[in-house]
């Protein structure tokens, strides 16, 4: 076995492995939509039965290839000219892990670097260790929403570097100044730029703006995973330039073939009647307000989530000690070290997964034993 293999620790399956244990609590820690998906969803896929369930499209379905188009051309543009895209543009994976692994594969050697904020969602270092390629993880933004000085010499040294607007775990989204400073410094420094958006219809006061937008050499990752609530459907995609999709497409074809065909029946109705997204973001509004206020009681130190539906504050002790207390407690949340050498004292809370009644539940259990 390779070594980098061997050395992965899955160290945040402890958490859920304690937590499935305990018959009644509360899962801040499940990285998922509380939300089913839409009937109308999957009654497209139950119609979709009615073809032959054969191997799809090696670069999916393209009526979906199609409408993920749509959907990319309603942000602000992709490249320096913003200009519109064509289907050809994108490569339907198997979910966004399927879209990240098929770049890292195709673009980074053994000495070729990734960067990584801190923190950040840690299947970006996994994938990096699986793919055998280097990494390095440094904090993005300062106090005033600039690049720090560490940051702009990562990037310029590194091949690639990832931007995750709104972000996983802290819910941060940039503004346009934001993407467009760390667009064009990668441009300036020949660093590809992957930016990760698979929650770019979950914002909250903010408008999305992506760094593709100012660059010219970057890849846009999407998902139908949780702005649709469709997390095992396994539905990605990658957006770049024609001659980049091909390459991406030869990892894909090595690792899963094609993505599931019975799924993309499914993204396509969740992508052309989308009216249940805004509902379930209004929804994700209300508890990210009420998570706010119960953190805001505790004193805890934490930014308020502008997106995505995570927050990450600072407890003022160390997370993994507090994480396996509360679960005997009844409250199960995520520590923030495997995210980041700098959140040792913060944890990842899931708001998407639980309702307004479960908020205040949990946080009542956290006040009677902090």
């Amino acid at each position: 076995m390779r070594k980098r293999i061997q050395n992965i620790n899955l160290s945040i399956r402890k958490i859920s492995e304690k937590a499935a244990k305990q018959d009644r609590i509360v899962r801040f820690d499940i990285g998922q939509p509380s939300f089913d998906t839409p009937e109308h969803v999957k009654n497209a896929a139950k119609k979709g039965l009615e073809n032959k369930q054969g191997y799809s499209p090696m670069l999916g379905l393209p009526k979906l290839r199609k409408a993920i188009i749509e959907e990319e051309n309603s942000k602000n543009g992709f490249g320096e000219e913003g200009k519109l895209l064509e289907k050809e543009h994108v490569m339907v994976t198997t979910g966004g892990m399927g879209a990240l692994y098929s770049i890292f594969a195709a673009r980074l050697g053994s000495e070729d670097k990734a960067v990584f904020n801190d923190p950040c969602w840690g299947p970006y270092k996994m994938i990096s260790e699986v793919n055998g390629n280097q990494w390095s993880q440094v904090k993005y933004w300062d106090e005033d929403r600039k690049l720090t000085e560490q940051a702009k010499e990562e990037i310029a040294e590194a091949e690639l570097v990832v931007v995750n607007t709104p972000g996983n775990p802290t819910g941060y989204t940039l503004t346009r100044e934001q993407a467009k400073e760390i667009g064009e410094l990668a441009d300036q420094n020949n660093t590809f730029l992957v930016s990760d958006e698979v929650y770019h219809r979950l914002t909250y006061g903010r408008e999305h703006y992506s760094p593709a937008e100012f660059s010219c050499d970057s890849a846009i990752i999407g998902s139908a995973s949780k702005n649709h609530a469709m997390t095992g459907w396994r539905i990605g995609w990658i957006v770049d330039k024609t001659e980049n999709i091909e390459q991406y497409a030869k990892v894909s074809r090595a690792s899963t073939a094609c993505p599931p065909r019975i799924s993309q029946y499914a993204a396509i109705e969740a992508l052309e009647n989308d009216s249940h997204v805004e509902k379930m973001r209004k929804t994700y509004e209300k508890r990210r307000d009420l998570l706010v206020e119960r953190m805001e009681q505790l004193n805890w130190d934490f930014v308020a989530p502008e997106g995505a539906i995570y927050a990450f504050p600072e407890i003022g002790e160390d997370s993994w000690e507090f994480c396996m207390r509360m679960i005997d407690e009844g409250v199960a949340m995520v520590p923030g070290e495997p995210m980041g050498p700098e959140s040792s004292q913060n944890v990842r809370i899931c708001f998407g997964s639980t309702t307004t009644e479960e908020i205040n539940k949990a946080f009542d259990i956290i006040e009677e034993n902090i």
